[in-house]
């Protein structure tokens, strides 16, 4: 069983490290340091779940990646240039599912996790989960689809009838 006093050691260890990844997905200091000292309280309300017998980064990751993923949710940024209209409440709505569904994949799919959060390579990612890299390989390239598809529709163009070379509007 983890004793209660290698959370602390954790955090002398890992907390740099947890602080930049968290900072990437908050944008600031102050967030990024409230997701860090979270993500040690909840690492060390749950150690007596932890096993012992893996690296306890991966597993703090995660944890600090959810913690941001949710403060930056929460967050309510309404900062518009004099002369720029308010998105309406409908907009406003679709960006947060949208974001949430993002933070959904991101936060399940801890190979992308710590590749583009954390700037981990493939065979980094591989050391850390104790996977082929091949394997950590495929499943980043899979994550990155699935935003990529998520994120598309929010990027498109609207639909014109040109779009469609067999309408008989155009």
């Amino acid at each position: 069983m983890l004793a209660r006093s290698d959370v602390g050691s954790w955090y002398a260890r890992y907390a740099p490290r947890l602080r930049r990844a968290t900072w990437r997905i908050v944008g600031n200091e102050h967030d990024a340091e409230d997701a860090t000292q979270d993500a040690f309280l909840a690492a060390f309300r749950a150690h007596s779940r932890y096993r012992t017998d893996t690296d306890p980064y991966p597993w703090l990751v995660r944890i600090a990646t959810r913690k941001a993923l949710t403060i930056a949710a929460r967050r309510e940024r309404v900062v518009t240039p004099l002369g720029l209209l308010m998105p309406s409440a409908e907009d406003e709505m679709l960006a947060r599912d949208e974001a949430r569904t993002v933070v959904r994949v991101v936060a399940t799919e801890l190979p992308v996790a710590l590749h583009l959060i954390e700037g981990l390579r493939f065979r980094d990612v591989s050391e850390r989960l104790g996977i082929p890299a091949a394997t950590a390989a495929t499943r980043i390239r899979r994550g990155k689809r699935r935003i990529r598809a998520l994120l598309a529709p929010s990027f498109a163009p609207p639909a014109t009838p040109y779009d469609n070379p067999r309408s008989k509007t155009a």
